[in-house]
């Protein structure tokens, strides 16, 4: 292990003579990032400059991520924990959710299944399950946790449902898909046919001394608003707390008290202070973990959070007013969180008061692990056959929409972020690419579409960062990789006072805090006043289609993915649409749209019309 990455590592040097000692290893909203991640996805700030201060210049940023990378710091960690550690001890691997899905094309392409067999060689013993291990559906989700079958409402084996190949088990070669060997934990996900947990609330995990050490598992209760409707009818998602609560009581009964949580929810927290990483700071959490905190059970000994993509290690006051570890490693498998916990081997609980720490740990790309790197290696080379060839082209950058965050002294040159409640040229691109695929007879000639932001997961750069392919050209990969959900186009009947409920229901409201903008196609337009009332802040009669004010009372047809079509983002007026078709995949009719129109110039991001 490269010395740069035991430097304060936390160690077992306070736990008491008798206690156990308990390494929790963590990684959360990997996303499928099984190949080097490139760009500023690669880059983590991990030391002030010459000034002494984050956020200048002369920050120091170091190049991480890989799974290949992240297997090596696991296995390092465990090394080093192994070698500096006395008496009984183990070491565990566990994920927070988001494990797979809005993941690069080499991945999502093959379902995920390539993310699944690394994280398989990893060694990964437990992982909450996330919101985006539901976009393919609760049905997908039993066919890839193989350790489950058989358990609670998992009758799907891995391959069953799919044609070997075509649309699953898409491995070869001693690469064959056999699913998931780590549970998927889901103790807030309640199957409506059960009324218990669609798959297992949690795993129970014993040291050499005998104790027990149970994670329970739960995703954030907004999951039904973030995921395709159609794909979760089956289950209902519970309160996080008021699920972990549930099963601390049962967990005691069997004599287990050491219990930690593995939800996919999360806050915000300032960098730390130097000499302090950046990343290991606590400075001022906020967001949904802190009243999930107070919330769940005191006897909780710690929260491996997620879903917020930010890193932190916290000690802050749980309901009973005892400090609780709380942590999170960030995303893409930048980091892996490195968590010591001291068992009591009398009581079998965590002793606070001895070892109890947290870390987090830049995944290095110093030395690669061989056995995962041959897996990525096949699947990109899998990927290649199809990615690599060129569909079109473009003439400048076709991007997502953008806000820059005003100057601070600590951030006196912030970076642009993505604004998802902007208009973007992107999202009205897709929404013209998806309108002209479906402009025939057999889906009945709509005449609008609509994209959500959300939905749109990278840039299309004119100076491409895929390699290959000549500036200004775009490649099968990069299309699938703005959206890379497999979503299908569909078609639906709309009135036009559906329409306005559909634009109205972009801004806050009870059912979502945040502004979402949608992408529509050429010759929409539209006005709206933020400021004005929820249900009013479409200004009357500004919706018109080529110039002609949309009537309330007439129907149209529109057209948008399927994730939007059933509710999406809690768009519910699509769902009030009839004489529903559904079209082909996303990704294609990006493809069809390029071949007939390169090169594509930026659409203007003007139907949206602040006033």
């Amino acid at each position: 292990m490269a010395a740069a990455t035991v430097v304060g590592l936390p160690t077992a040097a306070s736990a008491a003579p008798k206690d156990v000692t308990v390494q929790l290893l963590a990684m959360n909203d990997f996303h499928g990032r099984v190949s080097e991640t490139t760009g500023s996805d690669s880059q983590l700030l991990t030391a002030p400059g010459l000034d002494g201060a984050y956020g200048s210049a002369d920050d120091v940023k170091t190049v991480v991520g890989g799974s290949a990378n992240v297997a090596t710091t696991v296995k390092d960690l465990q090394a080093s924990f192994d070698d500096t550690t006395k008496g009984p001890h183990t070491s565990l691997f566990v994920g927070a959710g988001d494990l797979i899905s809005a993941s690069p094309f080499e991945s999502s392409v093959f379902k995920d299944e390539p993310t699944i067999e690394v994280l398989n060689a990893m060694g990964l013993d437990a992982s909450s399950v996330g919101n985006h291990e539901f976009d393919r559906g609760t049905e997908e989700l039993r066919r890839i946790s193989a350790a489950t079958d058989g358990t609670f409402t998992d009758d799907v084996t891995e391959c069953e449902g799919v044609t070997v190949g075509v649309d699953g088990c898409f491995g070869t070669d001693g690469h064959e898909f056999e699913g998931a060997d780590f549970p998927y934990l889901a103790a807030n996900v309640i199957s409506n046919e059960t009324g218990e947990p669609m798959l297992p609330p949690y795993q129970v995990f014993t040291t050499p001394a005998n104790q027990k050490v149970a994670m329970i598992g739960v995703v954030t209760k907004t999951t039904p608003s973030i995921v395709s409707p159609t794909g979760i009818a089956d289950v209902r998602f519970i309160d996080e707390a008021e699920a972990v609560n549930t099963w601390v009581p049962r967990l005691q009964a069997m004599g287990i008290q050491a219990i930690g949580v593995l939800i996919h929810e999360g806050g915000t927290a300032g960098n730390a202070a130097p000499p302090t990483p950046a990343y290991d700071g606590c400075a001022g959490l906020t967001g949904p973990i802190v009243d999930i905190n107070q919330r769940i059970d005191p006897a909780v000994d710690l929260i491996v959070s997620a879903h917020s993509h930010n890193a932190y290690n916290c000690k802050i006051a749980d309901g009973s007013g005892e400090e609780r570890l709380v942590t999170q490693a960030g995303y893409y498998g930048r980091l892996v969180s490195d968590i010591r916990l001291s068992l009591d081997r009398t009581t079998g609980d965590v002793n606070r008061a001895a070892t109890y720490s947290a870390t987090n740990v830049p995944v290095t790309r110093t030395a690669p692990d061989p056995t995962v790197q041959a897996i990525v290696d096949y699947w990109n080379g899998r990927a290649a056959e199809a990615g690599n060839a060129v569909v079109g082209s473009i003439t400048a950058d076709i991007t997502r929409a953008y806000t820059t965050p005003a100057p601070t002294p600590a951030v006196p040159n912030p970076a642009p972020v993505e604004n998802r409640g902007g208009e973007s040229s992107l999202g009205n691109l897709v929404a013209q690419a998806q309108l002209e695929a479906l402009q025939s007879d057999q889906y009945g000639n709509p005449v609008i579409a609509f994209m959500n932001p959300g939905g749109l997961r990278t840039d299309l750069t004119y100076a491409s960062s895929q390699g290959g392919e000549a500036p200004g050209e775009v490649t099968f990969r990069e299309l699938f990789n703005v959206q890379p959900f497999s979503n299908t186009v569909n078609a639906v009947t709309l009135t036009g006072a559906a329409i306005k409920d559909v634009l109205e229901q972009q801004f806050p409201s009870a059912a979502r805090s945040s502004q979402l903008i949608l992408g529509t196609s050429a010759g929409f337009s539209y006005q709206y006043n933020a400021a004005a009332p929820a249900g009013q802040r479409v200004v009357a009669g500004s919706i018109t289609l080529n110039g002609v004010a949309i009537d309330p009372a007439a129907s149209y047809r529109v057209v948008a993915n399927s994730f939007l079509i059933g509710g999406g983002d809690s768009f519910t007026a699509f769902t009030t649409g009839t004489d529903p078709i559904t079209g082909p995949v996303d990704a294609d009719t990006a493809v069809a749209y390029f071949e007939a129109h390169s090169p594509v110039s930026p659409p203007a991001a003007d139907h949206a019309k602040p006033v």
